[in-house]
């Protein structure tokens, strides 16, 4: 059995969101990954600048 594919950067996650070949409902996910992994570097970045 193949291994899933792991995105550990939120740009993978965008990559596969924006990959035709997959199903809609599975880029939806990826996109979904993508916002959360920004939106934890953009609070990494800020809390860092509050320190």
């Amino acid at each position: 059995m193949d291994q899933p594919f792991v995105a550990s950067e939120a740009h993978e996650c965008k990559q596969r969101a924006e990959d035709p070949k997959l199903p809609t409902d599975e880029r939806l996910v990826w996109a979904q990954l993508a916002v959360a992994a920004e939106l934890a570097d953009i609070r990494r970045l800020l809390s860092k600048g509050r320190r």
